[in-house]
């Protein structure tokens, strides 16, 4: 009987009633008044931490950013080994852009959980999005370690060598997303990233064998080799590409270009 009084608010209403109330009112798409009915059960719930996250997931809904985030950290604050509340949180700072703070948290949530996937998921976005690339590519070598089958966190790291211009490794692993038989969509994206990969690094290889006649006479004899000794790395359909071009029959449009501008 006085567990009952406690659950029973000021107007003799229950928490059960509130949350029954807020429940109709979201169906029904009236939100704010969900809202309302949730900040009346917190009030006068024993066990405030359910209401707390349902409080925050519906401020986040309603796009009440401020609210969602102090209701969720409440939540924390009663329970700090909530890993679903601390992964709400690193959720909604993501798409607010608080890198900083997502960074914080993030770091907070591997203390409690130093497992954690989704910890090191948010910190790449967030180190990526600072433009921290090797904090970035650190945790995603440490998601691949946790999780090896994963052709995301594999993408991921492509994305990053792409991202520091290491052209090389970033073919390396797109390729690799693919000989994992991801999605049809990241499979397109990976596909994609090889051909603009390879075609920037075709282009260049061509301008560089109109210019460097050495060069161009290292690539007739063996392209894969001579691409290689300059830095290019290519995946299989960019060097079968390479290798169907005749460089030997280059003209030497630069040497043509410097005689008309330069003399």
């Amino acid at each position: 009987m006085a567990d009952e009084k406690k659950r029973v608010g000021r107007r003799g209403k229950s928490v059960e009633a509130y949350l029954e109330q807020a429940a109709k009112f979201e169906e029904d798409g009236l939100f704010l008044e969900a809202i309302s009915e949730l900040e009346k059960a917190v009030r006068v719930a024993d066990d405030k931490l359910p209401v707390y996250k349902e409080l925050g997931d519906l401020y986040r809904s309603q796009r009440l950013v401020d609210n969602a985030i102090l209701s969720i950290k409440k939540a924390i604050r009663l329970k700090p080994d909530d890993i679903q509340a601390r992964e709400m949180l690193l959720e909604i700072l993501l798409e607010i852009g608080r890198f900083d703070d997502a960074i914080r948290e993030s770091q907070e949530l591997l203390r409690v959980s130093p497992r954690s996937l989704s910890a090191r998921d948010v910190l790449s976005i967030a180190y990526l999005q600072k433009g921290m690339l090797d904090r970035a590519l650190q945790v995603t070598n440490e998601l691949i370690n946790l999780d090896p089958a994963s052709p995301v966190n594999h993408f991921k790291k492509a994305v990053l060598y792409q991202q520091k211009g290491n052209f090389g490794s970033a073919i390396q692993e797109f390729s690799r997303v693919l000989e994992m038989q991801p999605d049809a969509e990241m499979a397109q994206d990976a596909e994609r990233a090889l051909e603009t990969l390879d075609s920037y690094q075709l282009r260049n290889i061509v301008m560089l064998a109109v210019e460097d006649y050495i060069f161009r006479a290292k690539l007739t004899r063996d392209p894969e080799s001579a691409a290689l000794e300059r830095g290019y790395y290519l995946s299989e359909a960019g060097m079968a590409a390479l290798k169907q071009i005749q460089f030997d029959e280059l003209p030497d449009i630069y040497a043509e270009w410097k005689q008309r501008y330069y003399h």
